[in-house]
């Protein structure tokens, strides 16, 4: 890698380093009010567990791009109600809210596809074009699998 960067004269703000991490937003904490001395306490949803996959990517430079978020869903339902609080200036930002479409909330190739034409090739090109490089700059992409 180091090699690459040095022959193609890549800047540190158009090195890229991406990552997905999962994000537990509603968990089952295994706690419940119930009478001192109870002998049977019911819980519900203790084996439920509700999670996402964030996309995070930084550049060399020290720049955090918009995040991506992935839900398990095959529609829009899953996703932040578009009335919540601070939705709007995500969106704004650039955040991407998205459903899998299928049993898992991790990446597929749709969603790796939005992730580089909405967040990733947008970067590199208002990073490029005011830094007067030529337009067919090379950049790196790192993803940690």
């Amino acid at each position: 890698m180091v090699h690459c960067i040095k022959n193609e004269n890549i800047l540190s703000a158009l090195i890229v380093n991406s990552d997905q991490t999962q994000l537990t937003y509603a968990q089952c904490c295994h706690l419940t009010y119930a009478e001192i001395g109870s002998k049977q306490i019911s819980t519900i949803g203790n084996d439920e567990k509700q999670a996402l996959t964030a996309f995070i990517s930084l550049t060399n430079y020290g720049i955090l791009l918009s995040f991506q978020a992935i839900y398990k869903s095959s529609s829009s339902l899953s996703l932040p109600f578009k009335k919540s609080p601070f939705y709007a200036e995500a969106v704004l930002t650039g955040f991407l809210f998205e459903s899998s479409h299928t049993d898992t909330y991790w990446s597929i190739q749709g969603t790796m596809r939005n992730f580089i034409n909405k967040i990733l090739a947008p970067y590199f090109d208002q990073t490029i074009e005011p830094l007067g490089l030529p337009s067919d700059q090379c950049c790196l992409w790192q993803i940690d699998c």
